[in-house]
């Protein structure tokens, strides 16, 4: 069984920003990553990712300096990510329009510390110390992550010499997550599984983005589903250009942002979020944009209206 999650990590140069975005000097850069990823022999499969940086840039930054040029492309760790719901070519977002400094970098790192999975019986395996979502609860047993909360993961970057330079042009690239070498069961039955996170870099393109808000419409309140209360968070916005779709996650403001490839994209959503204790989530939205089109540096609007919102509570709860 071979499984797949791809990075896709758009180095978004600022000269090519410049007319969109303003303000970003010629020596900076700006980093996307979003994440894709294919089915594997487990329900679910989620982590929170606690840093990202670039590492070997010719950082002049002071808040850099002395540290080989290492360029944390995060402020604070991710929203919980599935990484089964991201297949056929799905992606989301993990970071957009991060600001580094333009140059040579040798190397992109992953610190993992939290994560959990949920196995086809139902059994929750977590991560040491995970602060698990409302209504989730572990089993017996251990979800292990070595080094990848130390040290972090690292990925190689594609060119002969290992190595990208984030000069003046807007670039796409795209890192594979091997879900089928990264999850492994330590022995048969209850007990304890590993992640060892392995990551590949495979290609990389050109990219512009898709930005907008989220919003209910005016009456409309979002109902507490799964245990908890129903942030605008859980609204997922997608783009999809033929068999290709990325999604990402929204801010507590509302506001969101795709990094996606120069084309035209016609813009959806998820309607439907499930939750461990067995609710629903149903959304109805409008977008005031049903296709847009991205050019390479470029960036799209489409703002979204949620007009309706309703939980279907699991039988018998």
């Amino acid at each position: 069984m071979t499984s797949h999650t791809r990075l896709l990590l758009p180095l978004l140069a600022a000269a090519a920003l410049a007319a969109c975005d303003g303000g970003t000097s010629s020596d900076q850069a700006r980093v996307s990553i979003r994440l894709t990823d294919a089915p594997a022999d487990v329900r679910e499969a989620w982590v929170r990712i606690d840093r990202i940086y670039l590492q070997g840039g010719e950082s002049t930054d002071s808040a850099t300096a002395g540290q080989g040029g290492r360029v944390d492309l995060t402020a604070g760790r991710s929203e919980w990510v599935n990484l089964l719901t991201l297949s056929g070519g799905r992606t989301a977002d993990l970071v957009s329009g991060a600001t580094v400094p333009a140059g040579r970098y040798s190397e992109l790192r992953f610190v993992v510390c939290e994560a959990y999975v949920v196995t086809n019986d139902g059994a929750v395996f977590a991560s040491s110390g995970a602060q698990l979502p409302a209504g989730v609860a572990a089993s017996a047993g251990r979800l292990n992550i070595p080094s990848a909360c130390s040290s972090g993961v690292k990925v190689k970057f594609p060119s002969g010499d290992g190595a990208v330079n984030l000069e003046n042009e807007s670039a796409l690239l795209t890192v594979d997550f091997d879900v089928s070498q990264s999850l492994v069961q330590q022995g048969r039955g209850p007990g304890h599984w590993t992640l060892h996170p392995v990551l590949r870099a495979t290609s990389v393109g050109f990219a512009g983005g898709i930005a907008g808000t989220v919003a209910t419409a005016p009456g409309v309140t979002l109902p507490a589903c799964g245990g908890a209360a129903v942030p605008v968070t859980v609204f997922s916005p997608v783009a999809v250009a033929g068999t290709d779709s990325v999604s990402t996650i929204v801010g507590t403001d509302g506001r969101y942002r795709i990094t996606a490839g120069a084309g035209t994209y016609a813009m959806g959503y998820r309607p439907t979020l499930g939750y461990t204790n067995g609710d629903t989530l149903n959304l109805t939205a409008t977008v005031s944009a049903p296709s847009v089109t991205v050019t390479s540096g470029g960036t799209a609007a489409a703002d979204y209206s949620i007009t309706a919102a309703i939980c279907k509570v699991r039988a018998g709860a």
